[in-house]
């Protein structure tokens, strides 16, 4: 991961290829100190993991995609939960036969690239709903 631009609380960054996103995500976090803010980007992904809150069950339900899917679009935030840093990242992706597919994105390996903009410096945490079972921000 690479950053290609620093300006007051924005980051452009560049994620290459085989990088575990979320891994790298959460490394550059912590070396920035970024405790929360959004984020939004596109790119690729290898072998992708989405998933689905099923409110009924109260629990997210997983899907592994095999292959290369263009990042269509990629956005989320960034809080705190329990005094660690968490996101909370949705995201479309776009398969070879041009088929939308779309979730809560759990994790993968980047294909080719992702550049994401990061907004940080919004104090933002989340705590546990009880009806839900959601981490929601407070």
């Amino acid at each position: 991961m690479k950053i290609l631009s620093k300006k007051n609380n924005k980051y452009i960054l560049r994620f290459s290829y085989q990088e575990d996103f979320q891994k790298e995500l959460g490394e550059f976090f912590k070396k920035e100190k970024i405790k929360g803010g959004w984020i939004s980007g596109l790119g690729a992904l290898i072998d992708p993991v989405i998933a689905y809150y099923d409110l009924k069950k109260k629990k997210y339900l997983k899907k592994k995609l095999k292959g290369f899917f263009e990042v269509l679009n990629l956005a989320g935030n960034i809080a705190q939960l329990e005094g660690e840093t968490v996101t909370h990242i949705h995201i479309t992706l776009g398969d070879k036969n041009y088929k939308a597919l779309g979730g809560h994105f759990v994790s993968g390996k980047v294909g080719g690239t992702i550049e994401l903009l990061v907004e940080s410096g919004h104090l933002l945490k989340r705590k546990k709903d009880k009806s839900t079972r959601l981490n929601l921000l407070s």
